[in-house]
């Protein structure tokens, strides 16, 4: 292939085959390593000319463009990039993928090298730099029918005739660009940013609502938004992701379309095939990526997350998250999987055995409530915040619409990792945790007399929720307390029995110093009283929902917190 290559030396051993072909939509042969099966590969520059050429676009320092690569008619995503680091001279291009189906074509079709470099680094913990050559499998890089195509084709130890090889190098480390990250010495200011970066793009969402998410990831890595169809729910955490620098060209955001018939955890940590080999699940493959770069956030949104019953395949890594401490690496867990699981399976055992899920790792489930969907427990809900997405306002301003558009920040993970896990710990924040308590005992009291009270977890996220709002300014003592209530109180509150209208009420006096009271029911003139206390209302997101509960009560004979 004298006619496709630069004709330039190469500066050092690496992966790629040099050898001559007659075809010429061939590009190049790389024999695989540790990275190909991981994410990718880095392309020789020799091979720059080749490669960028059948592209539709010019690929510049800190741009990446979206390519498909086919096997056998089958299409999977990928890009072609060259990563911005200020470390990194000359020009560096990468061919980068973080789909799960490819990699398990290649673990599979490529298996010789694929178990090799998993045994290798079972034993020694180690990347293996030199594969053997009897171990040594392939990939033929052509070009495609148009522009952004590729076509690879996939070469195993059976039909191998390759003479004259280099000797591997570990290009994993090439992979690896190091992203200057932007210097935080405001949270109000950064989440200002966020807010006016996803308003850039041409999507309205309040400020409050956006600092409520940040301190919902922060108190803890998972959240649940709830509401009605087409509010934006799934578009919302997507482009928080691609603010703070994590977005789906780079893979550290993921959205999974949760189907109905998930009834264990297999899809979310993973099973083992007929042929007994071990296939990494949504999570582990994404949980695996994050423990790499733990400076680094990482986002998976579970989409329709209750299309399925949630405690029937997310109940594993709810209890895996209650596992949370603090190490030498940071706030880790206990592994997703236990040894038995991989059965043989040796060189999965060695790659995903550890797994764990790491602090810059937040998931965040959308959900809809309608007869399609299943309720969640008070597991699911003890665990988690629940943001709603239920107001909408249909107006809309052309003379508003064209904002320009502004680019991502590179956000260290200390932006949204936690700061607590224990009350304890937040002794030099006493003063902020005690008030929330005592508002917290008046509230217990309440719900104790009808056994719907809470205990531990929910005490002490709301007390971490509280002291990071009032602490960087983001939100007053009242107003952080009165998302809390509605997000990690009243979503389990529901019935149809006397009592839980009685506990709504009570509530509701508690919150506004009134003294409404009822028989089992409240006329429509007790009602309209409350609406309107509502309006200077210091907890009005929890007094407007608790109304809310008292219509659908009466009205009906039973209310739940869902709309």
């Amino acid at each position: 292939m004298d006619n496709n290559i630069v004709n330039k030396r190469k500066k050092r051993p690496d992966s790629w085959v040099d050898m001559n072909s007659d075809d010429k939509s061939f590009l190049g042969r790389k024999r695989v390593d540790y990275s190909t099966f991981d994410k990718g590969t880095t392309i020789p520059e020799r091979y720059h000319k080749v490669f960028l050429d059948n592209l539709s676009e010019e690929v510049t320092k800190g741009k990446q463009v979206k390519i498909k690569l086919f096997f056998k008619d089958k299409e999977y995503n990928a890009v072609i990039r060259w990563p911005n680091s200020k470390d990194r001279k000359g020009v560096t291009i990468q061919l980068l993928y973080s789909n799960k189906a490819l990699k398990e074509l290649l673990q599979n079709k490529l298996s010789v090298s694929y178990d090799y470099i998993m045994n290798y680094l079972k034993d020694t913990g180690k990347k293996p730099v030199n594969i053997p050559d009897e171990y040594s499998e392939y990939i033929d890089f052509f070009k495609g029918d148009k522009p952004n195509n590729f076509i690879i084709n996939l070469i195993n130890k059976d039909n191998i005739t390759i003479e004259d090889e280099e000797p591997e190098d570990d290009l994993y480390e090439d992979l690896e660009s190091e992203d200057e990250f932007a210097a935080i010495t405001n949270i109000n200011s950064e989440i200002d940013f966020i807010h006016n970066y996803i308003s850039s793009k041409g999507f309205y969402y309040s400020k409050d609502l956006i600092t409520n998410l940040y301190l919902s990831l922060k108190t803890k890595p998972f959240a649940i938004l709830s509401g009605i169809s087409g509010t934006g729910k799934s578009k919302v955490i997507e482009l928080f992701s691609e603010a703070v620098g994590a977005n789906r060209g780079n893979g550290r955001f993921r959205l999974i379309s949760v189907r109905p018939d998930w009834s264990d955890a297999t899809d979310l940590l993973g099973y083992r095939n007929i042929e007994n080999k071990f296939v990494p699940g949504i999570i582990i493959d994404i949980a695996n990526e994050a423990m790499k770069k733990p400076d680094k956030p990482y986002f998976l949104c579970l989409d329709e997350m209750n299309l399925a019953r949630v405690e029937y395949y997310f109940s594993d890594i709810l209890s895996v998250m209650e596992t949370r401490k603090i190490s030498d690496e940071g706030i880790i867990t206990q592994k997703l999987i236990n040894r038995a699981q991989f059965g043989r399976d040796e060189a999965a055992y060695g790659w995903y055995g550890d797994v764990y899920i790491p602090q810059n790792l937040y998931i965040v489930g959308t959900v809809n409530m309608d007869e399609t969907t299943f309720p969640f427990s008070k597991k699911v809900l003890d665990r988690a915040n629940t943001i709603e997405f239920n107001k909408v306002n249909l107006t809309y301003n052309f003379e508003e619409t064209e904002v320009q558009e502004l680019s991502t920040k590179k956000f260290h993970n200390d932006f949204l990792k936690s700061e607590y896990l224990n009350l304890s710990q937040c002794k030099h924040e006493k003063n902020i945790a005690l008030k929330v308590i005592d508002k917290l005992i008046e509230i217990n009291n309440i719900l104790e007399k009808y056994q719907q009270h809470f205990a531990y977890r929910v005490r002490d996220e709301i007390v971490f929720y509280v002291i990071y709002a009032v602490r960087d300014d983001l939100f007053s003592f009242e107003k952080a307390m009165d998302f809390s209530i509605v997000q990690k109180i009243l979503p389990k509150i529901g019935g149809s029995g006397g009592e839980v209208l009685d506990i709504l009420i009570k509530l509701f006096n508690n919150l506004n110093d009134s003294d409404y009271e009822s028989e089992g029911y409240l006329d429509d003139i007790q009602i309209k009283a409350m609406e309107k206390q509502c309006e200077n209302s210091k907890y009005k997101l929890s007094s407007e929902k608790i109304i809310f509960m008292i219509r659908r009560f009466q009205r009906d004979g039973f209310t739940t917190f869902w709309q």
